[in-house]
């Protein structure tokens, strides 16, 4: 190298930057249950719904020719409720912060309200799912919803020493001894939603649970496929996502929510019908300025939602299960 060449360590003065105007954040957003179930508009902090129940079939149901009418006991439906929960969270930003010239996006304010929805939506979905009790809010008490581990219980397989919840009188269910997912218990399951009115349209599960589910064999077939046209395209089957039995097919529908530690999330798979899961909605989305106090901008992102299950009879969970299933 001659003497004294200039290189870019020397260093350069004032060498201009080489950034992306772009902020990169690949993260998933995904809510599964929220974004596909419907929205019912809510009133107040406690909506309440009414469900009812047909008798057993009586094969025995005859009378006698002339026979006066004898009248049975009658019975009443069931009121189920839920509680409000006010999903929050805020923003904070110095008028500085705001005013310099940034890479990847112009507006601090903008970029963290719009981060903020998606982080929200997805605390939507852990508490719709995973919440065991509904908790009335009072004073400094905030309210919560109960999600679907607090409201399943027909249908409601668990380990040992496990209880089903009471969704009428907002007892949780008791954590049983984490066992493997047994594909007899999703089958089990499946039968006994069918038998109450369900569908098990869809299965719910985390993704550990998904590879667990891969490993069921049922009546598969597991082959190598190849493509005539092209002998190096080889595909080894692995996993399937729809699941057929004898009452019809379930998507099987991994949830990366569900990865979150708690029993109602990573340790729960969830046997659903979208239609009769709902999102009850008292506030929708909104962005609220707060007062200011000095140099910055605040801001609060929030929603006040409950999760609305009709008839929890027709949906199935299968609890107190291990990380991975095995």
């Amino acid at each position: 190298m001659p003497a004294n060449t200039l290189l870019t360590s020397t260093p350069i003065v004032r060498l201009a930057e080489d950034v992306e105007d772009k902020i990169y954040n690949f993260r998933p957003t995904d809510a599964p249950l929220i974004s596909s179930v419907s929205r019912v508009p809510v009133e107040a902090v406690l909506h309440e719904w009414t469900a009812d129940t047909y008798r057993a079939p009586n094969p025995a149901n005859k009378a006698a020719e002339g026979a006066d009418a004898t009248y049975a006991a009658q019975t009443q439906p069931t009121t189920y409720g839920n509680r409000t929960q006010i999903i929050q969270d805020t923003v904070s930003v110095s008028g500085t912060a705001e005013a310099v010239k940034k890479y990847g996006r112009k507006s601090e304010i903008a970029r963290l309200k719009t981060k903020k929805m998606v982080e929200l939506k997805r605390d939507q979905e852990a508490a719709s799912i995973g919440n065991a009790t509904a908790i009335t809010a009072s004073g400094a008490t905030a309210g919560q919803m109960r999600g679907l581990y607090g409201f399943i219980a027909t249908n409601r397989l668990f380990g040992a020493g496990g209880a089903v919840p009471d969704p009428v009188a907002n007892t949780a269910p008791t954590v049983g001894t984490l066992r493997a997912f047994a594909e007899t218990d999703l089958q089990t399951t499946i039968r006994n939603v069918f038998i109450n009115g369900g569908d098990a349209d869809v299965l719910m599960v985390s993704p550990q649970h998904k590879q667990r589910v891969s490993t069921f064999t049922g009546n598969v077939q597991r082959t190598n496929e190849v493509n005539a046209g092209n002998r190096n395209a080889v595909r080894l089957q692995t996993s399937f996502s729809i699941y057929g039995h004898d009452f019809g097919e379930t998507k099987v529908v991994p949830n990366r929510v569900m990865t979150v530690a708690g029993a109602g999330l990573v340790n729960t798979a969830y046997v659903l019908d979208y239609d009769k899961v709902k999102v009850g909605k008292l506030r929708g989305w909104q962005s609220e300025k707060m007062a200011k106090v000095g140099d910055s901008e605040q801001w609060q992102v929030l929603t006040e939602v409950t999760l609305v299950v009709p008839q929890e009879s027709t949906l199935g969970a299968i609890a107190d299960l291990t990380l991975t299933g095995a």
